[in-house]
């Protein structure tokens, strides 16, 4: 073989395992999904959809562009568009982040940009809970 031929298969070998390794990120934890309806822009979730173990919930309804990623903190929730700010792309949900696919920017939990290309944080919504209820207040 030569050289060339050598460092061209061997850069391509890198490049699809350093890939291959970020596919098997993104593929992440499986969150359970909670489907609803928009009442009057306002989400309602029951607070039993959390568990122990379980801090985080795909909210999901047909009326709206990307699911929302609901997540429970100490005392209060907070809600995030699951839409890429850098190009619109859906984003998934690993243990440690939130992740676009598309071209590798990473979000905190809080949705903070933590690796570019998007420069923007996620969109987030209003929560309040009101008799064991979570209430998302869509735009």
């Amino acid at each position: 073989m030569k050289r060339r031929n050598f460092i061209k298969k061997g850069c391509a070998a890198c490049a699809g395992l350093a890939g291959l390794s970020f596919l098997l990120e993104s593929c992440g934890s499986s969150l359970p999904i909670f489907k609803t309806t928009p009442e009057k822009k306002l989400l309602f979730i029951p607070e039993d959809k959390f568990t122990a173990d379980n801090h985080h919930l795909l909210v999901r309804s047909k009326e709206l562009e990307n699911d929302i990623l609901l997540i429970k903190n100490k005392n209060d929730y907070t809600a995030l568009n699951m839409k890429c700010t850098h190009e619109g792309f859906a984003l998934t949900v690993t243990d440690k982040q939130i992740v676009c696919p598309a071209h590798g920017s990473t979000f905190h939990f809080s949705g903070h940009v933590t690796k570019e290309p998007a420069l923007r944080p996620l969109t987030t919504f209003t929560t309040e809970i009101k008799n064991n209820t979570i209430i998302i207040h869509l735009p």
